[in-house]
């Protein structure tokens, strides 16, 4: 009547059935997670970034003039708190997106228009002034994964846009610094 040899046979081949049914659902689930995680590393890193009150941050910073390093610190450095917290604010929230990108947590791709633009143009107006804090104070990684978001989403904006080159060859013409 049955043969015990092809009910193990059907045991065996339901139960790697279910293995395999669960080792799928646990690869969905774990991308559904990762892509999660992201928007959720995005959102958090980019909302203070995108306020008002970030806007004018971003704004202030921007508008910032020295004429050398020196000048620099000396307006904007630790003997005024609250404009280096300002750019140091801005610069760090950069720094942390350079490295979420730089690891593989987000892509370079999702966050180009939460503030690509705004990265490329403090690149552009402060990489002197970092330079010089890279060679007289902190070392040469000071910064290093700002500078990789912003050349990151240099790349982005060139790809879909390459109207933009001259676009940033006028703002370094007519950039202060």
């Amino acid at each position: 009547m049955f043969d015990l040899e092809r009910i193990q046979t059907a045991y065996y081949m339901a139960a790697a059935t279910g293995v395999l049914v669960a080792a799928i659902y646990y690869i969905i689930s774990l991308r559904y997670n990762m892509r999660a995680r992201e928007m959720e590393i995005c959102r958090l890193h980019t909302s203070d970034y995108t306020s008002e009150a970030g806007m004018q941050r971003y704004a202030i910073v921007m508008t910032m003039e020295w004429k050398d390093h020196e000048d620099f610190m000396k307006k904007y450095g630790y003997s005024n708190p609250e404009m280096l917290g300002k750019w140091a604010s801005q610069f760090f929230m950069w720094e942390v997106l350079g490295v979420l990108v730089k690891s593989g947590v987000v892509k370079a791709e999702k966050l180009c228009p939460i503030g690509g633009f705004g990265a490329i143009r403090a690149w552009e107006k402060y990489k002197g002034i970092i330079q010089n804090r890279r060679d007289t104070t902190w070392g040469q990684d000071y910064l290093s994964n700002f500078e990789f978001y912003a050349q990151e989403m240099m790349k982005i904006k060139m790809t879909k846009d390459a109207s933009f080159k001259d676009k940033l060859e006028t703002f370094r013409r007519t950039m202060k610094p």
